[in-house]
């Protein structure tokens, strides 16, 4: 994604006015006074300045929103990812558990697990401590135990 530099920016908003003022309607009334005549020049924007003002302005919204919810996804992405390494380093901290046999994943704060445990108390313990992470919603315990 290209950045506009802080030099730029200036040259940019001139830019877009200057197009702007180019759509302006101008209307000069010359009116006559006691004292001389006087003129008076207004300038406003014309139904077509103001259907691309509308729509310009309805873009930056939609691109603000998009921009907001691609910033919240990334955010669930990098808190899943979190939680997917306390689990993992807790599992792989108990010795019983075997954590190296355990794959972990998560998705919006649900862990799933999935490989072997060499018990049916060890894959009960597997899922007791991801339980216990911070972050943590529920557990998936898809893991089974060695014949």
């Amino acid at each position: 994604m290209s950045r506009i530099s802080p030099r730029m920016t200036p040259l940019a908003v001139a830019l877009v006015a200057g197009v702007l003022l180019v759509a302006c309607d101008k209307t000069t009334t010359t009116t006559a006074t006691p004292s001389g005549t006087a003129t008076t020049t207004t300038v406003s924007p014309s139904p077509s300045a103001t259907a691309t003002m509308d729509s310009a302005s309805s873009a930056a919204t939609s691109a603000m929103t998009s921009a907001s919810s691609a910033m919240g996804r990334a955010g669930d992405a990098i808190a899943d990812s979190a939680v997917t390494a306390k689990v993992k380093t807790a599992l792989l901290a108990d010795d019983n558990v075997k954590g190296l046999q355990i794959d972990v994943d998560t998705s919006n704060g649900v862990v799933t697990l999935n490989g072997t445990a060499d018990t049916q108390a060890n894959m009960s313990k597997a899922q007791t401590i991801a339980q216990g992470i911070d972050g943590v919603k529920s557990v998936e315990n898809r893991l089974t135990v060695k014949p």
